[in-house]
């Protein structure tokens, strides 16, 4: 019995230890001229979907739940936000090229259609972020209609 207060005791001091360490969480900017918000691309529908499925890990404008202060889920929060960022940034849209425009549509057609995104550990805890068939289907022709609408 006095082994397992010993492990515990290492685990909650070692659990406190790793508050100190930096989470380097991404900083929110101000949405800017570059946001896909002001491209006039977007049905308020759309909008909806994106802003509850997508826009934490992929725009300058993450909502951090309480958790994100404390580590270790900080730093995987900061991971993923991070890697959603540099793959797709709807505050940057306008900066991408019309071709990477357009390669970013159909990565974000085939991510929700095949069902890798959102990311099954984000919708656990944001049960609002699930994409319902209808959804998919709703984003999915979006993407083919906006890809036509950048080629003009």
């Amino acid at each position: 019995m006095k082994i397992i207060r010993i492990i515990l005791g290492i685990f909650v001091i070692s659990l406190l230890a790793i508050q100190f360490i930096p989470n380097k969480l991404p900083e929110n900017k101000a949405t800017g001229h570059d946001d896909i918000t002001g491209t006039g691309l977007l049905t308020p529908e759309i909008t909806t979907i994106l802003k509850t499925s997508c826009f934490d890990c992929h725009s300058n404008e993450t909502h951090f739940p309480w958790y994100s202060k404390l580590a270790p889920s900080s730093w995987l929060l900061a991971s993923d936000i991070n890697r959603g960022r540099d793959k797709l940034n709807f505050s940057e849209w306008k900066s991408y090229s019309k071709r990477h425009q357009i390669g970013k549509l159909e990565a974000i057609k085939e991510e929700i259609t095949s069902g890798d995104m959102p990311l099954k550990v984000y919708t656990i805890i944001h049960r609002k972020a699930r994409l319902t068939k209808k959804q998919v289907s709703a984003v999915a022709g979006w993407t083919d209609e906006v890809s036509k609408k950048i080629l003009e």
